[in-house]
């Protein structure tokens, strides 16, 4: 526990020199104004998150961007305690997320995390999310909750994270940008927003992002070239009425996919592609079109209605490391065509009864996912003889409701009902004398509740807790397989249930440092976990119970000079239970983490520069713990120059990453056949870049 104290030290430092610096120095209230960043994703109310009983972090527009890729959310989500992003080095199979355990099974992809773009879901009905599809070119803030209250999202019980786009400003701009990095690495980017008049006393505001980015890799065979686009436009009808359209596009031509090492191959050269990465022409091309249309209007001082519909198609040609030619293989190249889509309302409600206030919100959500599945043989990188063709359905049905009561000045109440009705079908269309029809469906339905508390210790302190009910369902892609591996639907899986306890506190220190402290403690049953993971093809089953005790903890100083320091430790206690692995480590997740950052800028001449360090312990491969990726210590850095010049803006910057050039495994396979287990990440590497925008 060596490491474990020593992050105690470390955040308990930086609050003892913030609050010491403060009393020599004090500041106007940066600190204050961040902890008074309107959030919308614990509550689905417009408050400070001071004041809401969860955990929640915010990561702003200027973290996202500054000197850095914009290509992946590994970048900036790194300082989010209880958030654990995994750069698996590969476009093909994309970064894992998991949130305090939940989502670290996960073979591609993000499960069990709620992932929204502007208030539209980015996460399909049967909980499997495309973090892809996020533009980051353009964000405003990224929120994170996490804890008991992600419940009331339905069907990720782990967390919900929610990017919201910049609006445009209000003065017509265009910018450029431009960077390049090891791998052969470059981002051209072009963005334009404005706002104009619209009609007597509305307006339109309109903004668009357009980037092309490609990759040689860090390791061979793991190219990746990337066109996105992301548009918002908005029509203020009036004080009270507001339409927007939300427009993004994700084309993929080919994402070469270098698999996982074992560590005999890691050790002889962390860069090599993995068995058949190169042989089957391992990779995957995508290309994704989705559209939302969010209508808000204000009736009164008290009502408010909200009503969202969106619609997406998805396409995906994968090519797996292996032939798939036997009959019940389904094949070694996937061939899936997706439209999935949905509809949500709500109405809030604002009233005092007996002169307490109280805040009601009642609403209703419809998701679809439609895909037709197909697979062929991998003729060594071509598409060979068809092995497999069905048509997979997944619908929900969810009504909730929320209500917040504050009955006394220092007390805030909040709790929540989410009823949920998930269907999930698959209907085999290849039926031959050798295969039996795989054809069938299954239905869950299952009633969240959360509540929590705020107590106003002091103007500066609160404290909190909270208990919330989860519910997960396995996804079309964890049914899609049995557990020997061959195709057909995997109707043993049951949906996971957990109870989630967290109870915390948050305070603003000497008016400059704003602390935050959460203890937690989850049990799940019917916990599903990865059986088998061979060739590609990951089978789930249902294992036991698990039990997760941790800390999430994060300091924020704001000192004099303009300089800010920030710190974040996690620390997560993830055990089986009552299984035959009882008492093994929950693979896929580290037990603890720490993040520092150091940032300092000088207005005066526009120079800016950002110290980081991140450090974590060992995550194992398996459920039974027969093989761990070790823990590692990593360091970057970044500064550049921010100039204006009239209309005219400029911004130089250059970012190294792992100064030190250490080689560690960035990311895991769980339960990877021939023990392909590790991922490597890339040793020393850069950035180079420039931005240039005009106002009209």
């Amino acid at each position: 526990m060596r490491i474990h104290h020593g992050a105690v030290v470390l955040l308990a430092t930086a609050a003892l020199c913030g609050t010491a610096r403060a009393q020599a120095v004090m500041l106007p209230s940066p600190a204050s104004i961040a902890i008074k960043r309107i959030v919308v994703s614990a509550t689905r109310t417009r408050q400070s998150s001071f004041n809401v009983p969860v955990s929640i972090y915010t990561v702003t527009g200027r973290q996202v961007s500054e000197a850095n890729e914009q290509e992946n959310l590994s970048e900036s989500l790194k300082r989010v305690p209880g958030l654990d992003v995994q750069n698996q080095q590969n476009y093909a199979t994309g970064i894992r997320i998991t949130s305090r355990g939940f989502g670290a099974q996960t073979a591609f992809g993000v499960r069990n995390v709620k992932l929204l773009i502007d208030g539209v879901p980015a996460t399909q009905p049967d909980g499997t999310g495309d973090s892809e599809i996020i533009d980051l070119g353009d964000v405003s803030r990224i929120e994170v909750l996490s804890g008991p209250f992600s419940v009331l999202y339905g069907n990720a019980a782990g967390g919900v994270i929610q990017v919201f786009s910049k609006d445009g400003p209000k003065q017509p701009t265009v910018s450029f940008g431009l960077l390049g990095g090891s791998y052969g690495s470059y981002r051209a980017s072009l963005s334009y927003g404005g706002q104009a008049a619209f009609g007597r006393s509305g307006s339109f505001n309109y903004m668009m992002n357009a980037s092309d980015f490609y990759s040689g890799g860090y390791r061979a065979h793991s190219s990746v070239r990337r066109q996105q686009f992301y548009g918002k436009y908005r029509v203020q009808v009036d004080a009270d009425t507001s339409y927007t359209l939300l427009v993004d596009a994700l084309n993929e031509p080919d994402s070469l996919d270098p698999l996982g090492l074992t560590a005999a191959q890691y050790h002889q050269n962390p860069r090599q592609a993995g068995t058949g990465a190169d042989a089957f022409n391992a990779r995957k091309t995508l290309r994704h079109v989705q559209f939302g249309l969010v209508f808000r209007h204000r009736i009164n001082d008290d009502n408010s209605i909200r009503v969202m519909i969106y619609e997406a198609t998805h396409s995906v040609l994968q090519y797996l490391p292996f032939t798939g030619s036997f009959a019940a293989s389904g094949g070694g190249v996937v061939d899936l065509a997706r439209k999935s889509g949905g509809i949500g309302g709500r109405w809030t409600h604002k009233t005092r009864l007996a002169g307490i206030p109280v805040t009601t919100i009642v609403g209703a959500d419809f998701g679809y996912e439609d895909q037709h599945r197909k697979g062929y043989v991998n003729e060594f990188g071509t598409i060979g003889a068809l092995r497999r063709n069905e048509q997979d359905i997944a619908r929900n049905i969810a009504e909730y409701a929320e209500i917040e009561v504050k009955p006394a000045p220092r007390l805030v109440l909040d709790a929540g009902l989410r009823h949920s009705q998930e269907h999930f079908s698959v209907q085999d269309l290849f039926v031959t004398p050798k295969l039996t029809n795989d054809s069938g469906s299954i239905s869950y339905a299952h009633t969240s509740f959360v509540a929590g508390a705020t107590y106003h210790l002091t103007r500066e302190t609160n404290l909190f807790a909270d208990y919330g009910e989860g519910f997960e369902t396995p996804t079309l892609d964890q049914l899609a397989y049995l557990p020997n591996g061959e195709a057909g639907l995997n109707a043993a899986l049951v949906p996971a249930t957990s109870q989630n306890y967290e109870a915390g506190i948050k305070s603003l220190i000497a008016g400059n440092t704003y602390f935050k402290l959460a203890l937690f403690h989850i049990h799940t049953n019917n916990q599903i976990v990865v059986s088998s993971s061979t060739d590609g093809r990951t089978a789930y089953a249902n294992e036991g119970q698990t039990a997760r005790n941790g800390i999430d903890a994060s300091i924020d100083s704001f000192l004099p000079h303009h300089i800010e320091l920030y710190a974040a430790y996690s620390f997560l206690h993830a055990r089986f239970e009552n299984s035959a692995v009882a008492g093994k480590a929950l693979p896929g997740v580290p037990q603890q983490r720490i993040y520092g950052e150091v940032d300092w800028h000088n207005p005066a001449s526009g120079f800016y520069t950002t110290l980081d360090g991140q450090w974590q312990s060992r995550m194992y491969v398996d459920n039974a713990n027969s093989a761990y990726a070790a823990g590692y210590f990593t360091a970057g850095a970044a500064g550049g120059f921010r100039q204006n010049f009239g209309p005219f803006g400029l911004n130089e910057f250059v970012r190294v990453n792992n100064i030190f050039n250490r080689t560690y495994v960035g990311a895991v396979v769980i339960a990877a056949s021939n023990g392909e287990y590790y991922e490597p990440a890339p040793g020393r590497n850069f950035i180079v870049g420039m931005t240039a925008k005009y106002r009209f």
